[in-house]
């Protein structure tokens, strides 16, 4: 080795470490989650040469930059519980609604119809005939945009409609549609449309973020009719035709006074992400319908706009501790803080019948091995936990007592609750209740039972892999 590379090396070499002793005390003042802050300070201090240009990237002051900035587009969609939706709801139900709508939530709301879909072809039949009849609007947000057949469908859906004097936005995750988001969405830019872009990755913009993702599904076809979910527009999750490959996922079809709150959520995250401002004249938020009556639903946004008070998050952590009877979860990633797992943990040793529904191996070897090393603690509290079997499973689904179920965006991870921009409906009516435990039933049917045999002879290199994982999971 010459001189020169001998030199350079050992300057790389201090300058890491040094950086890694400046960095450490400076996450310690961030007061982040303590899982997060953990890993950041292992990452740095172990691996400084990763871990520090990963930290400037993905965390740190940029993180807190665009939640001030975020802060300034993002209204706190509160308002009064509506009379007939409130004497509707059980006590218990109650109470997780109020805590929601104090956390930034909007308020439920009656006089909906829904339809939980839990096939690909019939869902995008739903979205084909929705856009098609489009007379004024549609307005779409989507973490990934398939750079494949049902994506070049869609986008010349959207022309179309566009050439037709349709206001067409569509809203695209930068990272999620990394591959989509320029030359393949043209025809829609051309025709007349208006592409968004959520966040970019690289520091080109004053609005930047590597880590902080919109995870939304989100469509809106002339503010009368909605589809949210767990759907992104590709063709693993949905087509004309069957796809062998095609994964397990469950949209929420909504109509009625929900949409009104669906397609605002849509309006900060389009205003925030463009800088065109939507006309909101005439529109009055949550506005119960007419006919009254109806599903109640309840549409709960989060995100980096509100840190302090997280409503899914603290919805969810309620809904499980109030449980009384039983607990029903589907989650495709599943990496939970420990409020969460003790809440699993806690609502099993007390009786409950406490289910959890993973996919075989999910697309994020990862995810999988940090999740895994929470797997032997809820089993032996009692947790039943199931691996579905025909392909993976994507559906984002909870169900409670057989009178609360969410529909949703968001994972049983710490990303999803703790950075992304996520979406959940939920469900106090008995008949929508009921149809998303129906799609519960179906899938345990197609699951098998995972055994303490099982884990227990898991080698020990799988053991030491789950919980390095485990460690790490706040930054993966």
């Amino acid at each position: 080795m010459s001189l020169a590379n001998w030199f350079f090396a050992h300057l790389l070499e201090i300058v890491g470490y040094v950086s890694a002793i400046i960095l450490i005390p400076r996450i310690l003042l961030e007061r982040r989650h303590p899982g997060a802050t953990l890993a950041w300070i292992l990452a740095i201090g172990l691996l400084p040469y990763v871990g520090v240009p990963l930290y400037f990237f993905l965390g740190g002051r940029r993180i807190k930059k665009v939640v001030r900035e975020l802060d300034r587009y993002y209204g706190r969609p509160v308002r009064d519980l509506s009379p007939d939706a409130a004497a509707m709801l059980p006590p218990p139900v109650r109470k997780i609604s109020d805590l929601l709508q104090k956390a930034g939530a909007y308020s439920p709301v009656a006089g909906n119809r829904c339809r939980v879909i839990d096939d690909g072809v019939a869902a995008y039949r739903v979205l084909e005939e929705m856009l098609a009849g489009a007379e004024k609007t549609i307005e779409i947000e989507t973490f990934i945009l398939g750079r494949d057949e049902v994506g070049r469908l869609l986008v010349n859906l959207l022309a179309r409609k566009a050439r037709q004097g349709v206001k067409v936005r569509l809203l695209l995750d930068a990272l999620g549609c990394f591959f989509s988001k320029g030359r393949f969405v043209q025809p829609l830019r051309d025709a007349g449309g208006e592409v968004g872009i959520f966040l970019p990755l690289m520091p080109l913009r004053s609005r930047w973020s590597a880590n902080l993702r919109n995870h939304r599904k989100i469509v809106v076809v002339d503010g009368r009719r909605a589809l949210v979910g767990g759907m992104n527009l590709a063709k693993v999750y949905l087509g004309p035709r069957v796809y062998r490959k095609r994964w397990k996922d469950v949209v929420l079809e909504v109509a009625g006074a929900g949409v009104t709150d669906i397609r605002q959520v849509f309006w900060y995250d389009w205003e925030y992400a463009t800088g065109k401002q939507v006309d909101l004249t005439g529109h009055s938020p949550g506005v119960q319908s007419a006919a009254g009556g109806g599903s109640i639903l309840q549409v709960v946004a989060d995100g980096p706009a509100n840190p302090d008070q997280r409503p899914l998050y603290s919805g969810v952590l309620a809904a499980l501790y109030q449980a009384e009877k039983s607990i029903a979860v589907v989650s495709p990633y599943f990496v939970p803080d420990e409020p969460l797992s003790a809440a699993l943990e806690l609502a099993a040793r007390m009786g409950r019948e406490v289910k959890l529904v993973l996919p075989e191996r999910s697309n994020h070897p990862l995810v999988d091995l940090a999740g895994g090393s929470f797997l032997p603690e809820l089993l032996e509290a009692g947790v039943k936990i199931y691996r579905y079997q025909p392909r993976m499973i994507h559906a984002k689904l909870i169900v409670i007592d057989d009178r609360l179920a969410v529909v949703g965006t968001v994972n049983m991870d710490i990303r999803s609750f703790q950075l992304n921009f996520e979406l959940a409906t939920f469900l106090y009516s008995p008949g929508d209740v009921a149809a998303v435990a129906a799609v519960m039933t179906r899938v345990i049917a197609d699951s098998r039972v995972v055994t303490r045999e099982e884990l227990a002879g898991r080698s020990r290199l799988r053991v030491f892999a789950e919980d390095i994982c485990r460690v790490f999971s706040p930054v993966l």
